[in-house]
């Protein structure tokens, strides 16, 4: 495990052995999804450096914002019991003396106003983030804390690498100072930086005229990495991203197209971050990543490597530890993988499961639905169904099977004229009312004859 020394410590360490023990201060700059947060994940475990990103410093500064809340109240409720214990004791030298020690240091009220002052800047901080459209800290904001963020011990003893910050050309100005020609007796030094030991008073500040006017020379980076690809590309490569990497993040098809548009607009050849670095005369190391060669992710970090140099001893994991650590990381992502397998299965039965129970609720519902319209329709029908059952069923069935008994060739017809012989109510059958009627009387019992003489 890696020791973090402070400022002071690493001051001494570096003017005693030079450059060997410098830490490594980077930037990784490239469009979304170009792989740059992978590829400085693997460089700060390489060289045991700090992975800064802006969500990171936010998070990490709250969380240290809440920590100096949450020591500074046990600090009160400390010096409360303490008091309260001495008060019980009574009056005594000793517990004088014991009251003096306590006194020393922040009184209370100091001690309540850092308090407050913590939470206030909790609180602009998330008042911030909610008002914000894209819930994002303004840029000027983000600056500062960055600022003060890569100024603390942790950042400059073990050194950093920015994960794509600053983006913009203003950014990278408010955060770094503004760039100005070299001075002739800063050529040739590392990144124009005065070399160990010639520090005077005030050192780590370069003033302007320098070549990084107005800005804290301790948090300069000392290398620049691009990461370069097409358009076309990288929407493959986002396309070829297993389902379960892509849920929950913005790398979906149109979160991803606007991205890669700001990153553009942005980045034009006149107006990107990369000139300010290059009149800096920290000269971006550029890698395509879509050339042969530059997709494995172990050539880019072995080539990125070989230019950093080796880590500060004791600083990196060793190769063991690294090997051992991708190990580790390949059995999570397998494990992963199967997990994710599970539960996208379990919950495909389930929603299987949830569909059947749904189809099954409808049907009953359906049946449910179907009996009581029948029985509406049978209390609705009802008067007509007994009217046709008393007044037309009888003499119609009877009609009907002489129909079938006797199949005529017109059954239509001979059922018409049968109905009207055997209506009882009727009059148009009897013999002295029509001529016609008494006509068909006779055709209708002629037919009726032969038919029971052929059935003999």
């Amino acid at each position: 495990m890696s020791q973090i020394l402070s400022s002071e410590e690493l001051k001494n360490q570096t003017a005693r052995f030079g450059d060997v023990l410098k830490p490594l201060k980077a930037v990784i700059h490239g469009p979304p999804t170009s792989g740059k947060s992978e590829i400085a994940k693997r460089i700060c475990r390489h060289y045991g450096a700090l992975n800064v990103s802006v969500k990171s410093m936010i998070d990490e500064t709250l969380e240290e914002l809440r920590q100096k809340i949450t020591d500074a109240k046990e600090q009160l409720a400390t010096r409360a019991a303490t008091r309260k214990t001495i008060k019980d004791q009574g009056p005594d030298e000793e517990v004088e003396e014991e009251e003096d020690e306590v006194d020393e240091g922040m009184d209370v009220t100091e001690i309540e106003t850092e308090i407050e002052q913590y939470e206030e800047q909790i609180r602009d901080i998330n008042s911030l983030i909610s008002q914000s459209p894209s819930g994002k800290l303004p840029d000027d904001y983000v600056v500062r804390m960055m600022r003060v963020f890569l100024s603390k011990d942790r950042c400059q003893s073990h050194g950093f690498v920015l994960d794509g910050f600053p983006k913009t050309i203003q950014q990278a100005k408010e955060l770094f100072g503004q760039a100005a020609e070299v001075p002739k007796e800063l050529k040739g030094t590392v990144k124009g930086r005065k070399d160990a030991g010639e520090a005077d008073e005030g050192e780590g500040m370069i003033q302007v005229g320098d070549m990084i006017g107005n800005a804290n020379a301790s948090i300069i980076p000392d290398f620049v990495v691009s990461l370069q690809a097409d358009d076309d590309f990288l929407l493959q490569r986002i396309m070829m991203l297993p389902e379960r990497s892509i849920q929950g993040t913005n790398h979906d098809e149109s979160n991803m197209i606007r991205r890669l548009l700001e990153f553009r607009n942005s980045n034009t050849a006149d107006n990107t971050v990369l000139n300010f670095f290059d009149e800096a005369e920290i000269h971006p190391i550029v890698i395509d990543i879509t050339e042969e060669g530059s997709t494995e992710l172990e050539c880019i970090l072995n080539y990125l490597y070989n230019i950093f140099g080796p880590p500060i001893p004791g600083f990196g994991l060793s190769a063991e530890e690294e090997e051992e650590l991708q190990k580790l990381e390949s059995e999570q992502k397998k494990l992963q993988q199967k997990t994710y397998l599970i539960e996208k299965q379990l919950a495909e039965e389930a929603a299987r499961k949830e569909y059947e129970d749904k189809m099954e609720k409808w049907a009953e519902t359906m049946e449910k639905l179907q009996t009581e319209e029948e029985k509406l329709l049978v209390a609705t029908t009802e008067p007509a169904r007994y009217y046709l059952m008393k007044y037309v069923f009888p003499t119609l069935m009877k009609g009907l099977s002489e129909v079938a008994r006797l199949k005529p060739e017109d059954a239509v017809d001979y059922l018409a004229e049968f109905l009207f012989k055997e209506n009882p109510e009727g009059k148009m059958f009897d013999p002295s009312y029509t001529r016609s009627g008494e006509d068909i009387i006779k055709q209708h019992e002629a037919v009726v004859h032969i038919v029971n003489e052929s059935s003999k």
